[in-house]
């Protein structure tokens, strides 16, 4: 760990609190990018917390915490206030060379505006990676028009942006009216070990459902699964029910679980994906949008189907048949029940794998990535 200024072609600087799929599929191109041969990119990483200075410190890039010895030990970054933390992200900004990028990565646009605001006021060279580029009138924020009026111009001022496909592409273009170069880089399924074996059928003949991933009641539609299962009791009748993950709305599904009882529904704490599938039919996913959800991705190359809302970034490559409207309760049991067959899920998977491997091979990413650290390093080299 430096506190001087680095000698790197660019600056991450991370600020979600916890590890998600974005993140990790961040870390992920990152490690791969360090490693590129021909191009290797050196970047160096201000990591929010231990989690992420842990899965940082893997990939081999320098880690840069240029604020005050003390202040990065494990316990001082985990006590750390909102306040605190934007000072020493301010910090930063007043640190690194203007000239040299510097990488913002917000889930969504909206994320950590004020940071975005604050490195072009202070005369920065920003890229951004956004995985979902919506507005926020799609994303249904409150004071939606004013979120996205006040945000536009910020966007115009960004020197590049890497996002995952080219829906994403898109509405960076369409919607923000953005001129930047965009780079699409694919998310990829990093997953170690063989696949894990499919489950032996229930004695009930019941459809074990899992939910994996951040436990977000909006976003995610937790909110509209929950109250589905408590209104019916055909969702229970033929379908058990297991979440993993952590959030905000895990209280809400440790009510869930209480109210329906054992065998019903159960919530599991955050692990490897793995541990899911082996219990588990079908992974759904009920979001009101997403970008190309990794936990989809690791699923479909892991062997187990997919069901997901037309909202969720997979319509390319899902088949028509485990698709729904969110919303739209009969057309998720019409999916549930068409996949209740052993052969059904087969099928799924098999079509799904073929769709996504025509559509991101292993050449199109390195390509891509070897494209996107040539841009990252041609702009290092332009600020010396």
């Amino acid at each position: 760990m430096t506190r001087v200024v680095p000698d790197a072609d660019v600056c991450v600087l991370l600020t979600p609190r916890a590890i998600g799929g974005h993140e990790v599929a961040l870390l992920g191109w990152l490690g791969d990018a360090i490693a590129l041969n021909g191009g290797a990119l050196r970047p160096v990483i201000v990591a929010p917390n231990e989690e992420f200075r842990t899965a940082a410190a893997k990939l081999g890039a320098p880690l840069w915490s240029p604020w005050p010895t003390g202040q990065d030990s494990p316990l001082a970054l985990s006590a750390a206030s909102t306040t605190t933390q934007r000072w020493r992200l301010l910090h930063v900004l007043q640190r690194w060379p203007k000239g040299r990028p510097l990488l913002l990565a917000p889930g969504v646009l909206h994320a950590d505006a004020w940071l975005l605001a604050a490195a072009l006021g202070m005369g920065h060279r920003v890229w951004v990676y956004v995985p979902m580029t919506h507005t926020a009138a799609h994303m249904g924020f409150r004071y939606a028009g004013l979120r996205d009026l006040s945000l536009a111009p910020w966007l115009g001022k960004v020197a590049a942006w890497i996002t995952l496909d080219a829906h994403q592409a898109g509405q960076l273009r369409q919607a923000w009216r953005v001129t930047a170069p965009v780079h699409i880089l694919p998310n990829r399924a990093r997953l170690d070990g063989p696949n894990p074996n499919w489950p032996q059928p229930t004695d009930d003949g019941r459809l074990r459902v899992v939910f994996v991933g951040r436990f977000d009641a909006w976003q995610k539609g937790l909110d509209w699964l929950i109250g589905l299962l408590q209104q019916d009791p055909w969702w229970t009748r033929h379908c058990s029910w297991l979440f993993q993950g952590r959030g905000p709305a895990g209280g809400a599904l440790a009510a869930l679980a209480t109210q329906m009882g054992v065998g019903q529904v159960s919530v599991h704490a955050q692990a490897p994906i793995d541990r899911a599938l082996v219990s588990s039919d079908v992974l759904l996913l009920t979001s009101r949008f997403e970008g190309v959800p990794l936990v989809a991705l690791e699923a479909t190359a892991r062997g187990w189907p997919v069901v997901a809302t037309h909202g969720c970034g997979m319509d390319s490559w899902l088949p028509p048949s485990s698709l729904f409207k969110f919303g739209d309760a009969t057309g998720l049991r019409h999916v549930l029940e068409g996949l209740s067959a052993l052969g059904a899920r087969r099928h799924a998977v098999a079509a799904a794998r073929t769709s996504l491997a025509r559509q991101s091979t292993q050449a199109h990413y390195e390509s891509s990535l070897h494209d996107l650290c040539a841009a990252l390093r041609a702009a290092s080299a332009s600020a010396i």
